[in-house]
């Protein structure tokens, strides 16, 4: 997994700044990428599953995710794990 920091845009305006955002690109055969990854949040932040999330990371490049899933512990109730899976290729 590779580690970047990114500005997160959300569909409801309320973006993300300086986020550390683990990565994993994936190329196949034909040539096509795949992408996904995790960052953590503020559970304030209110995340939810299937919010679609655009990418701007520190490499210039930028990319539109879906969110998989979000999880947290209860050790750590103001932190949300959020794992998101790309809809398209990074460019």
């Amino acid at each position: 997994m590779q580690s970047h920091t990114a500005s997160i845009e959300r569909t409801n305006r309320k973006g993300l700044k300086k986020v550390e955002v683990r990565l994993t690109i994936t190329e196949s055969s034909t040539g096509r990428q795949s992408w996904s990854g995790e960052f953590t949040s503020l559970s304030t932040d209110g995340i939810l599953p299937d919010e679609r999330l655009s990418f701007i990371l520190d490499s210039g490049q930028k990319g539109t995710a879906r969110v998989r899933e979000t999880s947290f512990y209860s050790r750590t109730p103001e932190a949300t794990q959020i794992h998101f899976t790309g809809v398209g290729p990074l460019v």
